[in-house]
């Protein structure tokens, strides 16, 4: 089913994912890009699922301990609403990703551009507000239910917050792992219970096994790597990654 250009187009994906979850946060929304030269529809989200879980798993190993939970909690509820307004998305749109990538590519362009210019200005870190928790957590929500896609809009929001590299990759490792894992029972049940197809498929899921070693590679490349990454150069990587990914969303895959 698969040919080899599939699965070299794969392990290029999976390598990334493994980078962005232990040294480049925003780099993994390169991967869903590449995925969707392999797959279509709800297929694409459904295929990088496993693959953010086995990479995510690592991160929280290893950076857990720097997790910031204070500054999580209060983008729970609104991070709920954003699965709401997903799933309705997927039941409404079903296979339909154009729009939804172009919405995603133009809403990460903006808070990029705004990160961008906060570190130019050298802008102090801002203490979290409701109002910022209500828009980057149902941003953040919705993003990621529907093409797993939000590193950029999370960790812009944790950049204004002033924490340091440590901080952003134990905190997103936390945040993503608990994500990943609860979006697979909303994504069984629309698969099942409206038009559009399914999620997951056994085939997708012997292409993703396949993946594992790449991962492996990329989360331990990424390990060796974050210990040598100065903390300013870290931050510019971010943001450029994000843009240069929101970029391929808005000009298609």
């Amino acid at each position: 089913m698969f040919s080899s250009g599939d699965y070299l187009i794969g392990i290029v994906a999976a390598l990334i994912v493994g980078l962005s979850k232990t040294a480049l946060p925003g780099a993994g929304l390169l991967a869903t890009p590449l995925l969707a030269m392999v797959f279509t529809g709800r297929a694409i989200p459904g295929a990088t699922i496993p693959i953010l879980l086995v990479a995510d798993l690592f991160a929280v190993t290893w950076y857990r301990r720097h997790a910031r939970l204070d500054v999580l909690k209060p983008l729970v509820p609104w991070v709920g609403v954003g699965y709401i307004a997903g799933a309705i998305f997927f039941v409404i749109v079903g296979k339909a990703a154009r729009p939804i990538e172009l919405m995603i590519g133009g809403a990460i362009l903006v808070v990029v551009i705004l990160q961008i210019w906060r570190m130019i200005r050298s802008a102090p870190a801002v203490e979290p507000t409701l109002m910022a928790a209500v828009g980057y957590g149902s941003a953040g929500g919705f993003t990621t239910f529907v093409s797993n896609n939000a590193g950029p809009i999370m960790n812009t929001y944790l950049m204004r917050l002033g924490l340091d590299k440590h901080e952003l990759v134990g905190t997103t490792a936390l945040f993503y792992f608990l994500v990943n894992a609860s979006k697979i029972p909303f994504y069984v049940a629309i698969g099942e219970w409206s038009a559009g197809g399914r999620f997951f498929s056994v085939d997708a899921l012997k292409f993703d096994v396949m993946l594992v070693p790449a991962v492996l590679i990329g989360v331990f490349s990424g390990k060796f790597l974050f210990t040598r990454l100065p903390q300013k150069l870290f931050r510019w990587l971010v943001v450029i990654l994000a843009g240069i990914a929101a970029i391929k969303l808005l000009i298609g895959t």
